[in-house]
């Protein structure tokens, strides 16, 4: 009998509880109630009945130091204050890390029923509605999170003029949108791993960049999509340093 590999396993199990906890985030926004823990606990129900020795950190529920380096990572409910005013932006994302390398990352749009999954080295794939190459790549579309502009001023020195600068509330889904070419480029500060992991493998899958900032602020990363490579050196240009600090490694394997 063919057996599917330890990563394909984990792969397959990825997509499917993906989906589940996509469609409870959904209906429980829907009925105007809060998803965050009971997300989490179903993910890790689901998981610890496939694979019990696996461990898992989350956002809700607690994080365990194994999964630096083998284990979930998973952010239930990324947007709760959207998801909890009604407003219909937010992700599920998940991340599996082997050997201090991600290897898998998922993150979902449910309420659009969006969703794209990475294989490290191997690309992504997407579902739901096909996002549309954007036509106006003169005008950049930048999201910069009020934390990291609070943190960076100037950075209207250095970035171009005419972007048009966007935030909307949700690491996870601004990871995906990067990775997409809905968003150019994005910095964000004081973001968790929970917040990233998947996000960073998704970028990089996608041929986009993205690098921490290894003596900016806690949980600083700048990003960039594949087709707007070109803006990863103005957002370092506001950076003290104009980005001496910053490392850019293979992002979207690291933790």
């Amino acid at each position: 009998m063919y057996r599917l590999s330890p990563l394909a396993e984990r792969r397959s199990h990825g997509r499917q509880v993906l989906a589940q906890l996509s469609r409870l985030v959904k209906e429980r926004f829907l009925e105007g109630r809060d998803a965050d823990e009971e997300s989490e606990q179903l993910f890790r129900d689901l998981t610890r009945e496939k694979f019990p020795d696996d461990p898992i950190s989350g956002e809700e529920l607690g994080v365990v130091d194994d999964t630096d380096t083998t284990g979930w990572i998973i952010d239930p409910l990324d947007g709760s204050t959207n998801h909890s005013r009604g407003i219909p932006i937010f992700a599920v994302s998940i991340a599996y890390r082997h050997q201090g390398k991600t290897q898998l990352g998922w993150i979902s749009d449910p309420v659009r029923g969006e969703w794209i999954e990475a294989v490290a080295g191997k690309g992504t794939v997407s579902g739901g509605l096909h996002p549309v190459s954007p036509t106006r790549a003169d005008i950049p579309m930048i999201h910069l999170t009020p934390r990291w502009r609070k943190k960076r001023p100037r950075w209207r020195n250095f970035l171009p003029s005419n972007i048009k600068q966007r935030t909307l509330g949700s690491i996870a889904l601004e990871m995906a949108w990067v990775a997409t070419g809905r968003l150019d480029a994005a910095a964000w500060y004081r973001t968790h791993d929970w917040d990233v992991a998947a996000g960073m493998l998704i970028i990089q899958e996608s041929g986009g960049a993205g690098c921490h900032i290894m003596n900016g602020g806690k949980g600083e990363i700048l990003a960039c999509s594949a087709h707007s490579l070109h803006l990863l050196q103005p957002l370092r240009d506001c950076l003290e340093d104009h980005g001496a600090s910053v490392g850019i490694v293979n992002e979207g394997t690291s933790g």
